[in-house]
Protein backbone atom coordinates (compact mmCIF):
# COMPACT_ATOMS: atom_id res chain seq x y z
CA UNK A 1 0.00 0.00 0.00
CA UNK A 2 1.58 3.16 -1.13
CA UNK A 3 1.95 6.12 1.27
CA UNK A 4 0.92 9.18 0.31
CA UNK A 5 1.94 11.46 3.33
CA UNK A 6 2.80 11.62 6.64
CA UNK A 7 0.98 13.40 9.58
CA UNK A 8 3.41 14.59 12.15
CA UNK A 9 2.09 14.85 15.89
CA UNK A 10 3.69 18.58 16.18
CA UNK A 11 1.47 19.73 13.46
CA UNK A 12 -1.66 17.52 14.50
CA UNK A 13 -1.78 19.40 17.86
CA UNK A 14 -1.72 22.50 19.59
CA UNK A 15 0.98 22.40 22.12
CA UNK A 16 2.24 20.60 24.35
CA UNK A 17 -0.77 20.80 26.94
CA UNK A 18 -2.85 19.30 24.34
CA UNK A 19 -2.81 15.44 24.16
CA UNK A 20 -6.51 14.96 22.39
CA UNK A 21 -8.75 16.46 19.67
CA UNK A 22 -11.87 15.27 18.38
CA UNK A 23 -13.67 16.64 15.18
CA UNK A 24 -15.80 15.34 12.75
CA UNK A 25 -15.63 15.00 8.91
CA UNK A 26 -18.24 14.83 5.99
CA UNK A 27 -18.02 13.22 2.97
CA UNK A 28 -15.10 12.20 4.21
CA UNK A 29 -12.28 10.52 1.55
CA UNK A 30 -8.66 10.19 2.20
CA UNK A 31 -5.78 8.83 -0.02
CA UNK A 32 -2.94 6.44 1.84
CA UNK A 33 -1.02 8.05 4.74
CA UNK A 34 -0.01 7.26 8.26
CA UNK A 35 0.78 9.41 12.24
CA UNK A 36 2.88 9.12 14.46
CA UNK A 37 -0.09 9.14 17.07
CA UNK A 38 -3.33 7.03 17.47
CA UNK A 39 -6.48 7.88 15.58
CA UNK A 40 -10.10 6.74 16.73
CA UNK A 41 -12.60 6.65 13.95
CA UNK A 42 -16.26 6.39 14.69
CA UNK A 43 -18.32 6.03 11.55
CA UNK A 44 -21.32 8.09 12.30
CA UNK A 45 -23.16 7.61 8.51
CA UNK A 46 -22.37 7.06 5.07
CA UNK A 47 -20.75 3.92 3.76
CA UNK A 48 -16.94 3.49 2.19
CA UNK A 49 -14.11 1.47 1.84
CA UNK A 50 -11.30 1.67 4.89
CA UNK A 51 -7.79 0.27 3.82
CA UNK A 52 -5.62 -0.43 6.41
CA UNK A 53 -2.04 -1.60 5.49
CA UNK A 54 -3.61 -3.13 1.97
CA UNK A 55 -6.59 -5.00 3.15
CA UNK A 56 -9.85 -3.46 2.84
CA UNK A 57 -13.15 -3.30 4.75
CA UNK A 58 -16.56 -2.05 3.67
CA UNK A 59 -17.52 0.10 6.59
CA UNK A 60 -21.09 1.60 7.80
CA UNK A 61 -22.74 3.38 10.59
CA UNK A 62 -21.49 2.14 14.28
CA UNK A 63 -18.57 0.78 13.26
CA UNK A 64 -15.30 1.62 15.53
CA UNK A 65 -11.58 1.70 14.35
CA UNK A 66 -8.20 2.48 16.35
CA UNK A 67 -5.63 3.17 13.90
CA UNK A 68 -1.75 2.28 15.73
CA UNK A 69 1.04 4.83 15.07
CA UNK A 70 2.75 4.71 11.61
CA UNK A 71 -0.35 2.45 10.20
CA UNK A 72 -1.17 3.24 6.51
CA UNK A 73 -4.79 3.72 6.05
CA UNK A 74 -7.15 5.78 3.62
CA UNK A 75 -11.12 5.65 2.97
CA UNK A 76 -12.07 5.18 -0.47
CA UNK A 77 -14.96 5.10 -2.51
CA UNK A 78 -16.81 6.80 0.01
CA UNK A 79 -20.92 7.54 -0.56
CA UNK A 80 -22.08 10.61 2.71
CA UNK A 81 -18.79 9.37 4.62
CA UNK A 82 -19.25 10.49 8.20
CA UNK A 83 -16.58 9.84 10.79
CA UNK A 84 -16.26 11.44 14.23
CA UNK A 85 -11.99 11.22 14.90
CA UNK A 86 -10.42 11.59 17.88
CA UNK A 87 -6.64 12.05 18.02
CA UNK A 88 -4.95 10.58 20.82
CA UNK A 89 -0.80 12.01 21.47
CA UNK A 90 1.47 8.77 22.38
CA UNK A 91 2.27 9.76 25.08
CA UNK A 92 -1.27 9.97 26.68
CA UNK A 93 -1.72 6.70 25.59
CA UNK A 94 1.85 5.39 27.54
CA UNK A 95 1.15 7.85 31.08
CA UNK A 96 -1.76 5.45 31.87
CA UNK A 97 -0.49 2.04 30.92
CA UNK A 98 -0.24 0.91 34.01
CA UNK A 99 -4.30 0.92 34.91
CA UNK A 100 -5.60 0.95 31.05
CA UNK A 101 -3.88 -2.47 30.18
CA UNK A 102 -5.99 -3.52 33.40
CA UNK A 103 -9.12 -2.62 31.93
CA UNK A 104 -10.79 -5.34 30.29
CA UNK A 105 -11.08 -5.11 26.17
CA UNK A 106 -8.47 -2.11 26.36
CA UNK A 107 -5.95 -3.91 24.98
CA UNK A 108 -8.17 -5.79 22.43
CA UNK A 109 -8.92 -2.27 21.29
CA UNK A 110 -6.31 -0.85 21.28
CA UNK A 111 -3.50 -2.90 20.37
CA UNK A 112 -4.21 -6.67 19.37
CA UNK A 113 -7.64 -6.10 16.87
CA UNK A 114 -5.81 -3.62 14.77
CA UNK A 115 -2.74 -6.00 14.71
CA UNK A 116 -5.21 -8.99 13.17
CA UNK A 117 -6.95 -6.85 11.39
CA UNK A 118 -3.90 -7.16 8.82
CA UNK A 119 -3.98 -10.83 9.03
CA UNK A 120 -6.88 -12.31 10.45
CA UNK A 121 -10.07 -13.23 7.82
CA UNK A 122 -12.72 -13.36 10.31
CA UNK A 123 -12.75 -9.15 10.85
CA UNK A 124 -13.40 -8.55 14.82
CA UNK A 125 -13.61 -4.87 15.08
CA UNK A 126 -16.31 -3.20 17.37
CA UNK A 127 -19.03 -2.60 15.74
CA UNK A 128 -22.04 -0.32 18.32
CA UNK A 129 -26.19 -0.90 17.94
CA UNK A 130 -28.20 2.09 17.73
CA UNK A 131 -28.60 2.62 21.46
CA UNK A 132 -25.14 2.32 22.11
CA UNK A 133 -24.35 5.07 19.64
CA UNK A 134 -26.74 7.17 21.69
CA UNK A 135 -24.83 6.46 24.94
CA UNK A 136 -22.16 8.63 23.53
CA UNK A 137 -23.48 11.01 21.74
CA UNK A 138 -23.08 13.48 24.82
CA UNK A 139 -19.10 12.76 25.19
CA UNK A 140 -18.70 13.28 21.24
CA UNK A 141 -20.35 16.90 21.75
CA UNK A 142 -18.40 17.61 24.56
CA UNK A 143 -15.21 16.88 22.99
CA UNK A 144 -15.72 18.20 19.38
CA UNK A 145 -13.75 21.16 18.37
CA UNK A 146 -15.23 24.31 18.38
CA UNK A 147 -17.76 24.31 20.75
CA UNK A 148 -18.15 26.14 24.02
CA UNK A 149 -15.84 23.52 25.98
CA UNK A 150 -12.62 24.06 23.12
CA UNK A 151 -10.26 26.25 25.88
CA UNK A 152 -7.56 25.27 28.13
CA UNK A 153 -9.58 25.32 31.27
CA UNK A 154 -11.44 22.12 30.15
CA UNK A 155 -8.73 20.42 28.79
CA UNK A 156 -7.95 18.11 32.00
CA UNK A 157 -11.95 17.07 32.14
CA UNK A 158 -11.20 16.66 28.03
CA UNK A 159 -9.15 14.42 28.48
CA UNK A 160 -11.17 11.81 31.05
CA UNK A 161 -13.92 12.00 29.15
CA UNK A 162 -11.40 10.16 26.25
CA UNK A 163 -10.66 7.74 28.92
CA UNK A 164 -13.74 7.15 29.99
CA UNK A 165 -15.13 6.49 26.74
CA UNK A 166 -12.06 4.37 25.55
CA UNK A 167 -12.46 2.25 28.35
CA UNK A 168 -16.56 1.67 27.82
CA UNK A 169 -15.30 0.94 24.01
CA UNK A 170 -13.08 -1.62 25.34
CA UNK A 171 -15.78 -3.15 27.47
CA UNK A 172 -18.07 -3.69 24.67
CA UNK A 173 -15.91 -4.90 22.60
CA UNK A 174 -14.89 -7.55 25.06
CA UNK A 175 -18.60 -8.56 25.56
CA UNK A 176 -18.69 -8.34 21.32
CA UNK A 177 -16.02 -10.78 21.61
CA UNK A 178 -17.40 -13.02 24.07
CA UNK A 179 -21.15 -13.21 21.96
CA UNK A 180 -19.05 -14.08 19.17
CA UNK A 181 -17.26 -17.54 20.74
CA UNK A 182 -20.98 -18.59 22.11
CA UNK A 183 -22.01 -18.69 18.81
CA UNK A 184 -19.03 -20.60 17.55
CA UNK A 185 -16.81 -17.93 15.46
CA UNK A 186 -13.52 -18.77 15.12
CA UNK A 187 -12.35 -21.93 17.21
CA UNK A 188 -9.84 -21.19 19.42
CA UNK A 189 -9.89 -17.28 18.48
CA UNK A 190 -10.30 -17.25 22.54
CA UNK A 191 -7.45 -18.46 23.37
CA UNK A 192 -5.32 -16.87 20.85
CA UNK A 193 -6.45 -13.63 22.50
CA UNK A 194 -5.66 -14.39 26.00
CA UNK A 195 -2.28 -15.71 24.29
CA UNK A 196 -1.45 -11.92 22.96
CA UNK A 197 -2.91 -10.30 25.86
CA UNK A 198 -0.60 -12.56 28.42
CA UNK A 199 2.33 -11.85 25.75
CA UNK A 200 1.57 -7.76 26.15
CA UNK A 201 2.61 -8.00 30.02
CA UNK A 202 5.40 -11.06 29.71
CA UNK A 203 7.14 -9.99 26.63
CA UNK A 204 10.33 -9.59 29.00
CA UNK A 205 10.32 -13.19 29.96
CA UNK A 206 11.60 -16.24 28.43
CA UNK A 207 8.94 -18.20 26.86
CA UNK A 208 8.30 -21.18 25.23
CA UNK A 209 5.58 -22.71 22.57
CA UNK A 210 5.09 -25.11 25.43
CA UNK A 211 4.56 -22.46 27.87
CA UNK A 212 1.90 -20.78 26.08
CA UNK A 213 0.39 -23.51 24.80
CA UNK A 214 0.19 -25.44 28.48
CA UNK A 215 -1.65 -21.47 29.48
CA UNK A 216 -4.38 -22.20 27.07
CA UNK A 217 -5.20 -25.78 27.36
CA UNK A 218 -3.84 -26.80 23.77
CA UNK A 219 -1.71 -29.51 22.84
CA UNK A 220 1.60 -27.51 21.16
CA UNK A 221 0.55 -28.77 17.69
CA UNK A 222 -2.80 -26.96 17.81
CA UNK A 223 -1.59 -23.94 19.52
CA UNK A 224 0.85 -23.23 16.92
CA UNK A 225 -2.01 -23.92 13.89
CA UNK A 226 -4.14 -21.99 15.34
CA UNK A 227 -1.63 -19.20 16.52
CA UNK A 228 -0.28 -18.85 12.44
CA UNK A 229 -3.80 -19.23 11.77
CA UNK A 230 -5.08 -15.63 13.42
CA UNK A 231 -2.23 -13.95 13.68
CA UNK A 232 -0.36 -14.54 10.49
CA UNK A 233 3.01 -15.58 11.89
CA UNK A 234 4.44 -17.90 14.62
CA UNK A 235 4.37 -17.13 18.06
CA UNK A 236 8.09 -16.18 18.32
CA UNK A 237 7.99 -14.10 15.39
CA UNK A 238 4.83 -11.81 16.93
CA UNK A 239 6.93 -11.74 20.04
CA UNK A 240 10.47 -10.65 18.49
CA UNK A 241 8.21 -7.78 16.67
CA UNK A 242 6.50 -6.98 19.83
CA UNK A 243 9.55 -6.35 21.81
CA UNK A 244 11.04 -4.69 18.75
CA UNK A 245 8.21 -2.47 18.77
CA UNK A 246 8.22 -1.56 22.63
CA UNK A 247 11.64 -1.00 22.07
CA UNK A 248 11.22 1.21 19.51
CA UNK A 249 8.35 2.76 21.57
CA UNK A 250 11.10 3.37 25.15
CA UNK A 251 13.77 4.68 22.80
CA UNK A 252 11.54 7.50 21.97
CA UNK A 253 10.72 8.24 24.92
CA UNK A 254 14.44 8.92 26.34
CA UNK A 255 13.60 7.66 29.79
CA UNK A 256 15.72 4.77 29.92
CA UNK A 257 19.33 3.87 28.65
CA UNK A 258 19.69 1.83 25.51
CA UNK A 259 21.36 -1.05 27.65
CA UNK A 260 18.09 -0.58 30.30
CA UNK A 261 15.85 -1.02 27.22
CA UNK A 262 17.39 -3.85 25.99
CA UNK A 263 17.14 -5.68 28.99
CA UNK A 264 13.66 -4.54 29.66
CA UNK A 265 12.60 -5.91 26.19
CA UNK A 266 13.82 -9.83 26.52
CA UNK A 267 16.63 -8.96 24.53
CA UNK A 268 19.75 -10.90 24.59
CA UNK A 269 22.07 -7.54 24.68
CA UNK A 270 21.61 -4.08 22.94
CA UNK A 271 23.90 -5.36 20.08
CA UNK A 272 20.84 -7.98 19.41
CA UNK A 273 18.08 -5.36 20.61
CA UNK A 274 19.72 -2.49 17.62
CA UNK A 275 20.19 -5.55 15.02
CA UNK A 276 16.26 -6.63 15.62
CA UNK A 277 14.99 -3.18 15.33
CA UNK A 278 17.36 -2.46 12.17
CA UNK A 279 15.79 -5.61 10.16
CA UNK A 280 12.43 -5.03 11.48
CA UNK A 281 9.81 -2.66 9.60
CA UNK A 282 9.06 -0.90 12.23
CA UNK A 283 12.41 0.09 12.06
CA UNK A 284 12.55 0.71 8.22
CA UNK A 285 8.94 3.24 8.68
CA UNK A 286 11.16 5.19 11.21
CA UNK A 287 13.66 5.54 9.39
CA UNK A 288 11.63 6.63 6.53
CA UNK A 289 9.90 9.41 8.62
CA UNK A 290 12.80 10.87 9.96
CA UNK A 291 14.29 11.23 6.90
CA UNK A 292 11.55 13.77 5.84
CA UNK A 293 11.82 16.07 8.91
Amino acid sequence: MDIKFHCYEQDSFKGEKQFVRAFTYTDYAIDPHNHDFYEMNVVLGGVGIHEIEGESFPVKRGDVFVIPPMTVHAYRNTEHLEIYHVLFKKDFIRRNAAESEKVAGFLKLMEIEPFLRQNYSEAMFLHLTPSQMMEIQSDFKFLEEGNAFDNDSFLHLKEHTVWKLVYYLSYLLEQQTTAAEKEGGGKYRRQILDTLEYLSSHFSDKITISELAGRVYLSRSTFLRSFVSVCGCSPIEYLNNYRIKRAVELLELGELSKTEIAHFCGFYDLSHMEKSIKRSSIGVRKNDVDKRD
